[in-house]
Parts: structure tokens; sequence; C-alpha cells
């Protein structure tokens, strides 16, 4: 979908007030003009137009409630080091190992600052080539079918080696991340091909809420994304996609939770994705420090807050 198309479907659904705001949050933040408005703007003004534009209120930072800005609060007031680790594609393989045992992780078969060399004789027929320092939905699936052309994943490597992440946004932490390319198991499903990603959410160590995505890799129209309680009772709430059916209690998921509490004891909050491929095994994603930036509204807004006073 275009970017005039996505407007054009936000206006239809939440009026003029809203694509404005999203056209302002654009500029402030996604077009080359954007690191000179912070400069003049200052960080924390900068922060607050550009999260006023996405979730529809002014944010306080200082003395924050809701989710959102509680996240704005964690980019601009704090220094953790573990962060920028836990973010790291790469580095996060040790911490997941120390916490939880290396069970979880997928395969790892290649990891380089030069993708020129990898080694695409050797590797299985189906594998996932990623960054280690993106955020973004920046991956190449390659299946057993598939001819891939290893001269443009090469060029794509090195696009992706030459991007930097998180410096306007103000996520510091991406900043200590050595920027790599691994390679790794392509999970399967065989409901869904590419399994259903479960994002728990965990504050002060305990599970609130749970994402389940589907379609992850595929359109905005195509992906849901659908939000549960911590005793899998489905919720009346909306974040970044629109909400799909409701799927049955995986048989995983105890398991899921107790993986994704003993990663995120010691943060007063943190994402943790998860897979459970056919529901016989669960597989590590990532950990996820500020979602969306704290630049993506709830609907309805309230649960913003009620997350918020988890936190």
């Amino acid at each position: 979908m275009s970017k005039v198309a996505r407007l054009r479907e936000i206006y239809t659904s939440k009026g003029l007030s809203t694509v404005l705001g999203r056209i302002f949050a654009f500029i402030v933040v996604d077009t080359p003009l954007s690191p000179y408005l912070k400069n003049i703007l200052g960080e924390l003004l900068h922060q607050k137009l550009w999260i006023a534009g996405k979730v529809g209120y002014w944010p306080h930072i200082r003395n924050p409630r809701a989710f959102n800005e509680k996240l704005l609060y964690r980019k601009l007031f704090t220094d953790n080091s573990i962060f920028a680790e836990v973010e790291d594609k790469y580095r996060v393989r040790e911490f997941v190992t120390d916490k939880v045992g290396d069970d979880v992780l997928p395969d790892l078969y290649y990891v380089t600052e030069n993708p020129q060399t990898i080694p695409f004789d050797e590797l299985p027929l189906n594998y996932v080539i990623k960054p280690t320092h993106l955020s973004d939905s920046t991956v190449i699936l390659v299946d057993e079918e598939d001819e891939p052309d290893h001269n443009e994943i090469i060029r794509r490597c090195r696009s992706w080696l030459d991007r930097t992440h998180g410096e306007v946004r103000g996520e510091y932490w991406y900043k200590d991340i050595n920027p790599q390319i691994i390679v790794e198991e392509r999970l399967t499903d065989e409901t869904h091909d590419i399994p259903l990603d479960y994002k728990f959410w965990v504050f002060h160590g305990e599970v609130k809420s749970v994402h389940v995505t589907k379609h992850r890799h595929s359109t905005v129209e195509e992906t849901t994304r659908t939000i549960y309680d911590r005793d899998w009772n489905a919720m009346d709430v909306e974040f970044i996609y629109k909400k799909g059916e409701p799927i049955a209690r995986p048989d995983q998921l105890d398991k899921m939770v107790q993986i994704a509490e003993t990663l995120g004891e010691d943060f007063d909050h943190i994402r943790v994705d998860l897979y459970a491929p056919n529901d016989d095994r669960v597989v590590f994603g990532e950990m996820t420090v500020a979602e969306s930036s704290g630049a993506s509204p709830f609907v309805p807004r309230e649960y913003d807050f009620e997350l918020g006073s988890y936190w």
C-alpha cells in the first residue's frame, strides 16, 4: 500500500486531524529535514511534537503516565548499556543462553561484517538473513524452491550495513551495536508458513499481555495482530495492525510465558518475541526496548494508560 493510499484509509476511518498529525510526524522524523528540525527544536520538544502527531495527545515525559510516555522517558532520561546488548540480534544470543539456555535459539549459520564472504554454497536450502543493528522489517527469507540472486542479497546486505537506526528517534542504544549480517535458521509452520509471532509484554518480570502477529512479512493489509491478556482472553484493542481472528490457546503458552518472564526479570519493561513452530517447540525471536519508539497509538487510547500503570 502506498503512503497516499494509507493516508486515504486513515482519513476515511479516523478523520482529517489524524491524517494531518501523521503527515506532520513524518516530516519531523522521516525526511532529510528531520535532523535539522531536531537540532533547532531540541531533543525534548522534537520528541513531543513527533509523538503528539502520532498518538494524538500531548505527551508528559518528565512525569509519564501512559506507556508511550514512559518509552519517551526511557529514551531521553536513561543510559542503560544492557539495551544495546539485547537489541543486538547477534549479542542477544549470549544473553538468552545465560538466562534460559541455548535450546530456544534458532540455528546460527554465519555472522559477518562483510556480506561478500557469506558461504551461500554451504548454507541449507532454507535460511534467513538479517542485520544485527536495524529495527524495522529488514529480513531476507530464502526457501528451498527459491533461486536466490546472491549478488542482489549481497547488495541489500551492504545497504543495511550503511544504514543507522534510532538517532533521530532518540533510541540511543543503537549507536553501540556493531553492524553485522547474520544468517539463521528459517522457521516454518505447517499451518502458517511463517510461524505466528508471539510478542510478550513483560513488566517487572511479569507478562501482562501477548500480541500475536500473523502474516508478519506480508503487506499491511494482510498482517493482523490480536492482543490477549495473560490468561489468553482476547482483548478489544488494536495496536499498529488491525485486529485478527482469535486463535486457540497454544500448547506452548506456559513455557513461553516462563521464558519471557525469565528473560525480562531484570527490566521494568521489555518485549520478548517468541515463536512456537507447529506448537511443538519454542524459539527465541528478539527483544525490544522501545516498541515503535513510543510513537504508535493504541485503540482505545485508555489501554495506553493501562499499560503505563503496570510500568
